[in-house]
C-alpha cells in the first residue's frame, strides 16, 4: 500500500535499529510496522507515531473518484478517439466508440462521474459525425434523467445520413431504417434505432 516509514527512515539516514531506539521498541517490531504498513494493515496512529519519531507528519487527503480512474470514458475523451479513427477512415470504429462512450455514461454512479462525462468535448472535424456524437450523448442524458449540457444541441444536418461505414445505403434500406429510427436523430438529420445504439 505504501512506504512512509522506510522512504522517512531513508531520507533521515537512519536504521531500523535508530528508529526502534526512538520508538522504545525492537527492531523486529520496526520490521514488523513497514511490513504492515507495505501490506496496507498498519494502524494510522502507529503510523503517525513512527513518522513523528522520524521528524515527519503524516498527511491524507481524499479526491472524487473520475471517470478515467474506472477505465470509463468522458466525451472528451470518447471524442479524441473517435476523431482519431475517422482520421484512419474507420466509420466503423467510430460508431462503436460513440455506443461505448453512451455505455460509458450510464455506467457513471456519482453527480460527480456525471459532470466528468459532460464536459464539453472539442468538436469533430466532420460535422455529421460531430452532431451525431453531440445527439448521442444528449440522448443518453435524457434518458438517463439529466438535463443535456447545451454543447448537445446542434442545428439538424442538411442531408439525412445513416452513421457507420457505409455511406451509400439504399434508399429502401434507410426508409426500414427511419420506420424504428429514434426521433432525437431524426430531427437533426440522423437514422439510426435505438437497438443499433446499443448494440453496435
Amino acid at each position: 500500500m505504501s512506504d512512509h516509514i522506510r522512504a522517512a527512515r531513508n531520507r533521515g539516514g537512519l536504521s531500523i535499529y535508530d528508529l526502534a531506539a526512538s520508538l522504545g521498541v525492537t527492531a523486529g517490531a520496526v520490521s514488523q510496522l513497514e511490513q504492515s504498513e507495505r501490506a496496507g494493515t498498519i494502524k494510522v496512529a502507529s503510523l503517525e507515531r513512527a513518522l513523528a519519531a522520524l521528524g515527519e507528519n503524516l498527511h491524507t487527503s481524499t479526491s472524487r473518484i473520475t471517470m478515467a480512474q474506472r477505465n470509463l470514458m468522458t466525451a472528451r475523451t470518447a471524442a479524441r478517439a473517435i476523431e482519431s479513427e475517422l482520421s484512419a477512415s474507420d466509420p466503423a470504429a467510430a460508431l462503436r466508440l460513440t455506443i461505448q462512450a453512451i455505455d460509458h455514461f450510464h455506467r457513471a454512479s456519482s453527480d460527480n462521474e456525471i459532470q466528468d462525462f459532460l464536459k464539453k468535448p472539442a468538436p469533430l472535424a466532420d460535422e455529421r459525425w460531430d452532431t451525431f456524437f453531440a445527439t448521442a450523448v444528449g440522448w443518453g442524458a435524457t434518458r438517463r434523467g439529466v438535463t443535456p449540457p447545451r454543447w448537445t444541441k446542434r442545428p439538424p444536418l442538411l442531408h439525412e445520413w445513416v452513421p457507420g461505414p457505409d455511406d451509400t445505403y439504399s434508399p429502401g434500406y434507410v426508409d426500414f431504417l427511419r420506420i424504428d429510427a429514434e426521433p432525437e436523430f431524426l430531427e437533426r438529420g440522423i437514422v439510426i434505432r435505438e437497438r443499433d445504439l446499443n448494440a453496435a
